[in-house]
């Protein structure tokens, strides 16, 4: 086995991430062009519902995946990993399967009564049935990432998601027209025959080659349902809640005084336009995140509490700068952003008021990687129990009085929240210490330079110059700040 690189397999996850979040973001404009930002809107409560019936389908066998197949791995035990792999895929089936006979029964019902609107039932269904499809990806892509052969999971990524683009865009064109149920379930059409053809690509290398001996016993399933238990109720909670507040952002913005339709828009807007933009660079810590579950797993195993401190210091030095870089540039550069892919003012609005929070959902998901390669399960489920309870509540609650200035005050009051716990929890199981004084010069740089690129970027009318010139200014800005703020602090220390 080949010794595991952190570094290296995170520079390889990113790159094909940035290329495959990048054609997504172009087919992302592409078709917000063809069908509006009300039917945007609609396809992102699709979404919502699918991201439930998935996590419920899953049950949290993807990340105990990653976490036995780890162990197995570290401990030199190749029949062990399979058969953590055979494991998982069995669970997971049994799983899938039984989720997927309920939404489709269902959802007809969820159609009209959870995203209101009947034009989502075919969608739903097409869902249903690719759920064991799905649920299986996801454990086989954590074994990959487990055992370290990112190279052939990012090839078979990049392939799903030109399949992908390819039958969607054909069944636009060809099919689907200006309608906008047969948009949405074009799209979900394509992910679903991608992800047939690349399970069986991901099938075949993973079980191809020598044959390591599995052992016997139920050890294995006892150890993968002492995982997937706490898992499955932190992730099918916290995504069943999510999905509620989805559900109540275009209701609430309808009662808080405009139409249904424009309340939809409201919501395609935030979550299908400006979301994705400010989470664009998010892959880099994404792809951290991903690659820390199994290296703290080991690293707990072998009791390597140095090496965990370590870890966990060096990495939250480097998403709060990253963070905070991508908060300033967002901010900075809405205006011309919103102009340029989207043609749309509230675009660029929205972008504007929630660039700031970048800070916290980026640092939150590195966060959120480190407690499960950690053990920390359980006290994630009381944490995310906690903020989307709040959620929920504060949604019902202000929605209807303050529009999107309620959503906003209670997206920032929540997250903030959950990221403070997760945070303070993560500190004290590691040891790591707070970098109060890098938190200060970090967010004082991103914001001076943010000010001044958004000043810059002004002088220019069209939007494709002003985000260069600001992309431009914003960098140099931001570099000199840095590098004059880390000497500052050399010479504080020497003088000491």
């Amino acid at each position: 086995m080949r010794r595991h690189s952190l570094l290296r397999g995170t520079l390889l996850l990113t790159a094909a991430s940035l290329g495959l979040r990048g054609s997504s973001m172009c087919f992302q404009v592409f078709l917000s062009g063809r069908i509006g930002a009300a039917g945007v809107g609609l396809l992102q409560l699709i979404a919502s519902v699918s991201f439930l019936a998935a996590t419920i389908g899953s049950a949290g066998v993807r990340v105990a995946a990653m976490y036995l197949t780890a162990e197995e791995y570290g401990a030199r035990r190749p029949g062990g990993m399979r058969k953590a792999l055979l494991c998982c895929l069995l669970y997971g089936l049994l799983a899938s399967s039984l989720g997927g006979l309920v939404l489709h029964r269902a959802s007809d019902w969820i159609a009209v009564t959870w995203i209101g609107d009947g034009r989502a039932a075919s969608s739903l269904r097409v869902i249903a049935w690719s759920l064991p499809l799905t649920c299986l990806w996801s454990v086989m892509a954590g074994y990959f990432t487990a055992c370290s052969r990112l190279r052939q999971l990012v090839w078979v990524e990049f392939v799903d998601q030109g399949i992908s683009i390819a039958v969607t865009v054909a069944l636009l064109l060809r099919w689907a027209g200006n309608d906008t149920e047969r948009a949405c379930l074009s799209i979900h059409l394509g992910n679903a025959a991608a992800t047939a053809v690349t399970l069986v690509l991901l099938l075949v290398q993973a079980l191809a080659g020598r044959r390591a001996p599995i052992p016997q016993g139920l050890g294995m399933w006892r150890r993968l349902g002492k995982l997937c238990l706490p898992l499955a109720a932190n992730d099918t909670l916290r995504s069943g809640l999510s999905t509620t507040e989805q559900m109540l952002i275009p209701r609430g913005l309808a009662r808080a005084g405009g139409s249904s339709r424009a309340a939809m828009a409201d919501y395609g807007t935030i979550h299908g336009m400006v979301f994705p933009v400010m989470m664009f660079p998010a892959v880099l810590l994404q792809s951290l995140s991903d690659l820390l579950v199994p290296e703290l797993a080991r690293c707990r195993a072998a009791r390597d509490v140095r090496r965990i401190r370590s870890l966990t210091e060096r990495c939250l030095r480097a998403g709060l700068l990253f963070g905070a870089s991508v908060a300033g540039l967002c901010w900075a550069l809405a205006a011309p952003l919103g102009q340029l892919l989207f043609g749309s003012a509230a675009a660029s609005r929205y972008l504007r008021l929630f660039a700031p929070l970048a800070v916290v959902l980026y640092l939150d998901a590195l966060v959120d990687g480190m407690h499960k390669g950690l053990g920390e399960q359980v006290y994630c489920v009381r944490v995310n129990t906690l903020t989307n309870l709040m959620d929920v509540v504060l949604l019902w609650l202000l929605l209807p009085r303050w529009g999107i200035g309620g959503y906003f005050c209670t997206f920032t009051v929540t997250h903030f929240l959950n990221f403070y716990l997760s945070l303070s929890r993560l500190l004290t199981v590691t040891g790591a210490a707070p970098p109060l004084g890098y938190v200060v010069w970090v967010l004082a740089c991103t914001a001076a330079a943010a000010w001044a690129a958004s000043r810059l970027a002004s002088l220019w009318a069209a939007p494709l110059a002003a985000c260069l010139g600001g992309l431009l200014g914003y960098a140099a800005l931001l570099g000199a700040g840095l590098l004059a703020a880390g000497a500052g602090q050399r010479a504080a220390k020497e003088a000491d």
